[in-house]
Protein backbone atom coordinates (compact mmCIF):
# COMPACT_ATOMS: atom_id res chain seq x y z
CA UNK A 1 0.00 0.00 0.00
CA UNK A 2 1.23 3.18 -0.89
CA UNK A 3 2.04 5.80 1.79
CA UNK A 4 -0.37 8.85 2.10
CA UNK A 5 2.68 11.46 0.71
CA UNK A 6 2.52 9.24 -2.16
CA UNK A 7 -0.97 9.22 -2.84
CA UNK A 8 -2.68 11.69 -5.46
CA UNK A 9 -5.37 14.38 -4.58
CA UNK A 10 -8.12 11.40 -5.61
CA UNK A 11 -6.33 8.31 -4.17
CA UNK A 12 -5.68 10.50 -1.07
CA UNK A 13 -9.69 10.99 -0.78
CA UNK A 14 -11.06 7.62 -1.66
CA UNK A 15 -8.30 6.57 1.37
CA UNK A 16 -9.96 9.18 3.71
CA UNK A 17 -14.01 7.94 2.82
CA UNK A 18 -12.48 4.38 3.33
CA UNK A 19 -11.04 5.34 7.00
CA UNK A 20 -14.07 7.31 7.85
CA UNK A 21 -16.36 4.67 7.24
CA UNK A 22 -14.30 2.22 8.81
CA UNK A 23 -14.11 3.98 12.03
CA UNK A 24 -17.94 4.54 11.59
CA UNK A 25 -18.47 0.90 11.74
CA UNK A 26 -15.98 0.17 14.48
CA UNK A 27 -17.74 2.62 16.55
CA UNK A 28 -21.43 1.25 15.89
CA UNK A 29 -19.41 -2.45 16.64
CA UNK A 30 -18.14 -1.33 19.89
CA UNK A 31 -20.74 1.32 20.93
CA UNK A 32 -22.92 0.11 24.24
CA UNK A 33 -26.98 -0.69 23.72
CA UNK A 34 -27.61 3.18 25.11
CA UNK A 35 -25.42 5.03 22.38
CA UNK A 36 -27.14 2.90 19.93
CA UNK A 37 -30.35 3.78 21.28
CA UNK A 38 -29.39 7.81 20.96
CA UNK A 39 -28.00 7.49 17.63
CA UNK A 40 -31.40 5.78 16.44
CA UNK A 41 -32.95 9.19 17.86
CA UNK A 42 -31.10 11.31 16.22
CA UNK A 43 -31.22 10.40 13.62
CA UNK A 44 -35.07 9.68 13.88
CA UNK A 45 -34.87 13.98 14.91
CA UNK A 46 -32.98 14.23 11.58
CA UNK A 47 -35.17 12.35 9.36
CA UNK A 48 -38.55 14.09 10.92
CA UNK A 49 -37.10 17.37 10.76
CA UNK A 50 -36.30 16.95 6.64
CA UNK A 51 -39.60 14.86 5.42
CA UNK A 52 -41.35 18.57 7.35
CA UNK A 53 -39.25 20.48 5.29
CA UNK A 54 -40.10 18.24 2.41
CA UNK A 55 -43.66 19.21 2.71
CA UNK A 56 -43.01 22.77 2.99
CA UNK A 57 -41.45 22.15 -0.07
CA UNK A 58 -44.45 20.15 -1.85
CA UNK A 59 -47.08 22.75 -0.84
CA UNK A 60 -45.10 25.64 -2.63
CA UNK A 61 -44.80 27.68 0.96
CA UNK A 62 -41.40 27.05 0.98
CA UNK A 63 -40.64 29.12 -2.46
CA UNK A 64 -43.23 31.61 -1.19
CA UNK A 65 -41.83 35.61 -1.30
CA UNK A 66 -42.21 37.21 1.03
CA UNK A 67 -42.17 41.39 2.21
CA UNK A 68 -39.20 42.70 3.69
CA UNK A 69 -40.27 46.00 4.60
CA UNK A 70 -39.21 45.30 8.17
CA UNK A 71 -35.49 45.97 7.05
CA UNK A 72 -34.09 48.88 7.29
CA UNK A 73 -32.89 50.43 3.48
CA UNK A 74 -30.25 52.84 5.42
CA UNK A 75 -26.62 53.76 4.00
CA UNK A 76 -24.05 53.72 6.77
CA UNK A 77 -24.13 57.58 7.42
CA UNK A 78 -27.66 57.51 7.62
CA UNK A 79 -27.34 54.86 10.47
CA UNK A 80 -24.10 56.96 11.69
CA UNK A 81 -27.02 59.70 11.97
CA UNK A 82 -29.46 57.51 13.93
CA UNK A 83 -26.99 56.64 16.37
CA UNK A 84 -25.91 59.56 17.09
CA UNK A 85 -29.35 61.03 17.54
CA UNK A 86 -30.70 57.79 19.75
CA UNK A 87 -26.85 58.47 21.95
CA UNK A 88 -28.03 62.11 21.73
CA UNK A 89 -24.51 63.30 20.93
CA UNK A 90 -21.94 63.25 18.05
CA UNK A 91 -19.39 59.96 17.97
CA UNK A 92 -15.82 61.04 18.21
CA UNK A 93 -12.64 58.49 16.71
CA UNK A 94 -11.41 55.93 19.38
CA UNK A 95 -7.53 55.88 20.17
CA UNK A 96 -6.22 53.19 17.45
CA UNK A 97 -5.94 49.68 18.54
CA UNK A 98 -2.86 47.94 19.06
CA UNK A 99 -4.22 44.46 18.72
CA UNK A 100 -5.02 42.47 15.14
CA UNK A 101 -8.49 42.67 14.45
CA UNK A 102 -10.25 39.55 12.62
CA UNK A 103 -11.59 39.65 9.18
CA UNK A 104 -15.11 39.92 8.53
CA UNK A 105 -15.81 36.78 6.23
CA UNK A 106 -13.57 34.33 8.33
CA UNK A 107 -16.24 30.94 8.18
CA UNK A 108 -13.71 28.23 7.94
CA UNK A 109 -14.18 27.64 11.72
CA UNK A 110 -16.97 25.87 13.92
CA UNK A 111 -18.67 27.59 16.84
CA UNK A 112 -22.05 27.55 17.86
CA UNK A 113 -24.92 30.36 17.33
CA UNK A 114 -25.95 33.26 19.85
CA UNK A 115 -29.54 33.53 21.23
CA UNK A 116 -31.33 34.89 17.76
CA UNK A 117 -34.78 35.37 17.01
CA UNK A 118 -34.07 36.93 13.45
CA UNK A 119 -34.42 40.52 14.42
CA UNK A 120 -31.95 40.42 17.05
CA UNK A 121 -28.68 38.38 18.18
CA UNK A 122 -28.66 38.53 21.69
CA UNK A 123 -24.27 37.73 22.71
CA UNK A 124 -23.51 38.46 26.45
CA UNK A 125 -20.57 40.19 27.71
CA UNK A 126 -17.80 39.20 29.98
CA UNK A 127 -17.57 40.02 32.83
CA UNK A 128 -21.66 40.43 33.64
CA UNK A 129 -24.21 39.86 36.04
CA UNK A 130 -24.69 36.47 34.03
CA UNK A 131 -21.53 35.58 35.82
CA UNK A 132 -23.04 36.06 39.77
CA UNK A 133 -26.17 33.96 38.45
CA UNK A 134 -23.93 31.50 37.26
CA UNK A 135 -22.09 31.32 40.44
CA UNK A 136 -25.26 31.80 42.47
CA UNK A 137 -26.50 28.75 41.06
CA UNK A 138 -23.50 26.46 41.56
CA UNK A 139 -22.79 27.28 45.01
CA UNK A 140 -26.47 28.28 46.48
CA UNK A 141 -27.55 24.90 46.66
CA UNK A 142 -23.54 23.81 48.05
CA UNK A 143 -24.46 25.28 51.04
CA UNK A 144 -27.90 24.32 51.52
CA UNK A 145 -26.97 20.95 51.76
CA UNK A 146 -24.08 21.67 53.86
CA UNK A 147 -26.33 23.95 56.40
CA UNK A 148 -28.75 20.45 56.36
CA UNK A 149 -25.85 18.14 57.00
CA UNK A 150 -24.67 20.44 59.74
CA UNK A 151 -28.76 21.13 61.38
CA UNK A 152 -29.12 17.34 61.10
CA UNK A 153 -25.91 16.29 63.22
CA UNK A 154 -25.89 19.22 65.72
CA UNK A 155 -28.69 19.75 67.97
CA UNK A 156 -27.92 22.81 69.01
CA UNK A 157 -28.22 24.72 65.74
CA UNK A 158 -31.12 27.03 65.37
CA UNK A 159 -33.93 25.99 63.60
CA UNK A 160 -33.27 28.33 61.00
CA UNK A 161 -30.12 26.94 59.58
CA UNK A 162 -32.57 23.98 58.29
CA UNK A 163 -35.00 26.57 56.36
CA UNK A 164 -31.93 28.59 55.30
CA UNK A 165 -30.91 25.36 53.87
CA UNK A 166 -33.93 23.97 52.22
CA UNK A 167 -34.33 27.72 50.58
CA UNK A 168 -31.03 27.69 49.37
CA UNK A 169 -31.42 24.09 48.06
CA UNK A 170 -34.47 24.30 46.32
CA UNK A 171 -36.51 27.95 46.00
CA UNK A 172 -32.96 29.61 45.47
CA UNK A 173 -31.86 28.13 42.24
CA UNK A 174 -35.22 28.52 40.50
CA UNK A 175 -34.98 32.26 41.75
CA UNK A 176 -31.49 33.02 40.44
CA UNK A 177 -32.89 31.20 36.73
CA UNK A 178 -35.95 33.55 36.68
CA UNK A 179 -33.81 36.69 37.80
CA UNK A 180 -31.09 35.87 35.09
CA UNK A 181 -33.28 35.34 32.45
CA UNK A 182 -35.27 38.73 33.69
CA UNK A 183 -31.65 40.74 33.49
CA UNK A 184 -30.24 39.15 30.31
CA UNK A 185 -30.83 42.46 28.72
CA UNK A 186 -28.69 44.70 30.73
CA UNK A 187 -25.54 42.16 29.75
CA UNK A 188 -26.62 41.62 26.33
CA UNK A 189 -24.40 43.07 23.23
CA UNK A 190 -27.69 43.33 20.77
CA UNK A 191 -27.13 43.45 16.97
CA UNK A 192 -30.22 44.41 15.09
CA UNK A 193 -30.38 43.71 11.34
CA UNK A 194 -34.05 45.17 11.38
CA UNK A 195 -32.23 49.03 12.51
CA UNK A 196 -28.56 48.00 11.29
CA UNK A 197 -27.22 49.07 14.30
CA UNK A 198 -25.48 47.70 17.03
CA UNK A 199 -26.35 48.69 21.27
CA UNK A 200 -23.83 47.88 23.47
CA UNK A 201 -24.55 46.67 27.00
CA UNK A 202 -24.95 48.41 30.37
CA UNK A 203 -21.30 48.56 32.83
CA UNK A 204 -20.99 50.29 36.02
CA UNK A 205 -20.25 53.28 34.56
CA UNK A 206 -21.36 53.59 31.32
CA UNK A 207 -25.43 53.19 29.64
CA UNK A 208 -25.84 51.07 26.47
CA UNK A 209 -24.87 53.18 23.15
CA UNK A 210 -25.66 52.67 19.88
CA UNK A 211 -23.35 52.48 17.13
CA UNK A 212 -22.89 50.76 13.08
CA UNK A 213 -21.48 47.20 12.98
CA UNK A 214 -18.90 48.93 10.28
CA UNK A 215 -17.51 50.71 13.90
CA UNK A 216 -16.92 47.62 15.54
CA UNK A 217 -13.86 45.29 15.18
CA UNK A 218 -13.20 42.35 16.69
CA UNK A 219 -10.17 41.00 18.61
CA UNK A 220 -9.20 37.53 18.82
CA UNK A 221 -7.36 36.97 22.29
CA UNK A 222 -5.47 34.18 24.04
CA UNK A 223 -6.20 30.54 24.02
CA UNK A 224 -6.52 30.23 28.10
CA UNK A 225 -6.58 26.24 29.36
CA UNK A 226 -6.84 24.93 32.16
CA UNK A 227 -3.69 23.30 34.02
CA UNK A 228 -3.58 19.95 32.61
CA UNK A 229 -4.78 21.40 29.26
CA UNK A 230 -7.58 19.04 28.73
CA UNK A 231 -10.31 22.33 28.45
CA UNK A 232 -9.42 25.42 26.77
CA UNK A 233 -11.83 29.30 26.54
CA UNK A 234 -11.16 31.13 23.75
CA UNK A 235 -10.75 34.89 24.79
CA UNK A 236 -11.78 38.03 22.54
CA UNK A 237 -13.06 41.32 22.74
CA UNK A 238 -15.04 44.07 20.65
CA UNK A 239 -12.90 46.95 20.05
CA UNK A 240 -14.93 50.46 18.48
CA UNK A 241 -13.47 52.77 15.95
CA UNK A 242 -15.45 55.38 17.54
CA UNK A 243 -17.64 56.28 20.55
CA UNK A 244 -20.01 58.99 21.55
CA UNK A 245 -18.17 61.79 22.77
CA UNK A 246 -20.46 62.41 25.90
CA UNK A 247 -19.86 58.70 27.09
CA UNK A 248 -17.11 57.27 29.23
CA UNK A 249 -15.62 54.50 26.92
CA UNK A 250 -13.52 51.58 28.01
CA UNK A 251 -10.91 50.26 25.12
CA UNK A 252 -12.89 46.93 24.64
CA UNK A 253 -16.26 45.17 25.30
CA UNK A 254 -15.84 41.38 26.40
CA UNK A 255 -17.37 38.71 24.76
CA UNK A 256 -19.08 35.60 27.08
CA UNK A 257 -17.15 33.08 26.22
CA UNK A 258 -14.45 34.35 24.54
CA UNK A 259 -16.56 34.33 20.39
CA UNK A 260 -14.46 33.31 18.03
CA UNK A 261 -13.68 35.13 14.63
CA UNK A 262 -16.37 32.07 12.69
CA UNK A 263 -18.93 33.66 14.95
CA UNK A 264 -17.88 37.44 14.46
CA UNK A 265 -18.23 36.43 11.10
CA UNK A 266 -21.54 34.91 10.93
CA UNK A 267 -22.77 37.83 13.16
CA UNK A 268 -21.52 40.51 10.25
CA UNK A 269 -23.15 38.18 8.08
CA UNK A 270 -26.51 38.19 10.20
CA UNK A 271 -26.60 42.14 9.95
CA UNK A 272 -26.16 42.46 5.85
CA UNK A 273 -29.44 42.98 4.78
CA UNK A 274 -28.52 42.32 0.95
CA UNK A 275 -28.54 38.33 1.56
CA UNK A 276 -31.08 36.32 4.06
CA UNK A 277 -30.43 35.18 7.53
CA UNK A 278 -27.99 32.17 7.16
CA UNK A 279 -29.02 28.54 8.44
CA UNK A 280 -26.32 28.91 11.22
CA UNK A 281 -29.19 31.30 13.29
CA UNK A 282 -32.05 28.62 12.00
CA UNK A 283 -31.91 26.42 15.31
CA UNK A 284 -31.36 29.47 17.16
CA UNK A 285 -34.52 30.92 15.85
CA UNK A 286 -36.38 28.13 15.63
CA UNK A 287 -35.72 27.29 19.89
CA UNK A 288 -36.53 31.23 20.79
CA UNK A 289 -39.97 31.00 18.46
CA UNK A 290 -41.13 27.56 20.22
CA UNK A 291 -40.29 28.91 23.24
CA UNK A 292 -42.30 32.15 22.33
CA UNK A 293 -39.67 34.48 23.43
CA UNK A 294 -37.46 37.13 22.21
CA UNK A 295 -33.50 36.55 22.12
CA UNK A 296 -32.86 38.36 24.77
CA UNK A 297 -35.89 36.63 26.91
CA UNK A 298 -37.18 39.33 28.51
CA UNK A 299 -40.59 39.26 25.94
CA UNK A 300 -42.52 37.70 23.00
CA UNK A 301 -40.98 36.50 20.37
CA UNK A 302 -41.08 39.27 17.52
CA UNK A 303 -44.67 38.90 15.18
CA UNK A 304 -42.92 40.41 12.19
CA UNK A 305 -40.50 37.55 11.98
CA UNK A 306 -43.70 34.68 12.72
CA UNK A 307 -44.40 34.89 9.12
CA UNK A 308 -41.33 32.59 8.35
CA UNK A 309 -42.15 29.82 10.98
CA UNK A 310 -44.85 26.89 10.96
CA UNK A 311 -47.12 27.56 13.56
CA UNK A 312 -47.23 23.70 14.33
CA UNK A 313 -43.58 22.07 13.91
CA UNK A 314 -42.33 25.28 15.22
CA UNK A 315 -39.63 24.87 12.12
CA UNK A 316 -38.27 27.43 9.92
CA UNK A 317 -40.60 26.95 6.41
CA UNK A 318 -39.25 28.99 3.98
CA UNK A 319 -35.75 28.64 1.69
CA UNK A 320 -35.43 32.33 2.82
CA UNK A 321 -35.72 33.82 6.12
CA UNK A 322 -35.26 37.76 5.54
Amino acid sequence: MKKIEEMTQEERNIYLIERAKERNRKYREEATEEEKEEEKEDFAKIDAYIDRETGYRRSGVFYEELPKDHLHNLSYKERLAKAEELNDCKFKDAKPCKDAFAPRDDFSGVSYPSQCDGRVVSVPRSPGLWSIRLHGLVLGPIIGICLLGVSMTDDSMPALHSWLGLFLLTAFPLIMYKLGNAIRIVDAIEFNRHTGLVRTPNTLFRKPFYIPIEDLEYVVGPEVKNMRGSASMQTGYLSCRKYPEHYWFGNRIGIAGGGDAHDWSQMNRFMDITQPIDEYYHSAMEYTFKKNRNAHGNGPFPEVMKKYFDADDCQVNRMEVW
